[in-house]
């Protein structure tokens, strides 16, 4: 272990959180002999549970503080940043890289390109969200290549709340490529991490059709847009893009 990196980085710790040695070896439940005869060099080795401790304290890994990093320094950032976020707010950034790691297109052993399809099976308010989800494969290797480019992922209508819009079985092609537009219809993960389908528009997100009440601007901050719809297929028949 590089001694000279730990004592280091226990002194940039002490004056990020404006800690005394005396302060620090409360929380960590350790001497201010110990601490000291670290901080100050009379210590040769340290103990590795006198690390975890000093590491819980600074909510920092064991690995930032002996300098052999796991992480990137984007990573460690992100990793920080997530400690100080609210339990609503850590489960809408969970459901965001499941999100992420599930739906981006990706190539199977059979070459097929394939994108996961969403199936709402959960409850459900105003005919316009589900709180729980089962996924299926669609495969859309003959697709369009400007279609399969800007897919991400998919949706099935499970209910018959959205016509004359969409019908039941309808499948909702979503891309994440860009921002939502006035008129897009567009898929929205509330702080519940509840999932709306809304048009947006300059008053707020409206339901598309009349089933359901509208979602005034001003809530805007409470909603975070995933996809916009892209195309709708029942099922793949090329001769529907000629």
């Amino acid at each position: 272990m590089n001694l000279e990196y730990f004592k280091t980085t226990l002194r940039k710790h002490l004056r990020q959180k404006k800690l005394t040695l005396n302060a620090l070896s409360i929380q960590a439940d350790l001497s201010e002999d110990t601490l000291r005869s670290i901080i100050y060099g009379k210590s040769q080795d340290i103990k590795l549970s006198t690390i975890i401790k000093i590491a819980d304290v600074f909510e920092c890994s064991i690995d930032d503080m002996i300098d052999r990093p796991i992480y990137s320094e984007e990573e460690r950032s992100t990793i920080s940043r997530m400690r100080h976020l609210c339990e609503h707010s850590k489960r809408s950034v969970q459901f965001i890289l499941d999100l992420e790691e599930k739906t981006t297109l990706y190539q199977s052993t059979q070459g097929q390109d394939l994108i996961n399809v969403y199936l709402p099976t959960g409850n459900m308010k105003d005919g316009m969200f589900f709180d729980s989800f089962t996924t299926e494969e669609l495969d859309i290797s003959e697709y369009p290549d400007s279609i399969k480019e800007n897919t991400d992922f998919a949706l099935k209508i499970m209910t018959n709340h959205f016509e004359p819009v969409y019908y039941l079985n309808d499948i909702l092609l979503f891309s994440r490529k860009h921002l939502p537009e006035y008129g897009d219809i567009t898929f929205y993960l509330d702080e519940e991490q509840r999932i709306y389908i809304r048009k947006y528009t300059k008053k707020g997100l409206e339901p598309i059709n009349n089933f359901g009440e509208i979602i005034p601007s001003k809530q805007y901050n409470k909603f975070r847009s995933m996809g916009v719809v892209l195309r709708v297929v029942k099922e793949f028949n090329i001769e529907q893009y000629r």
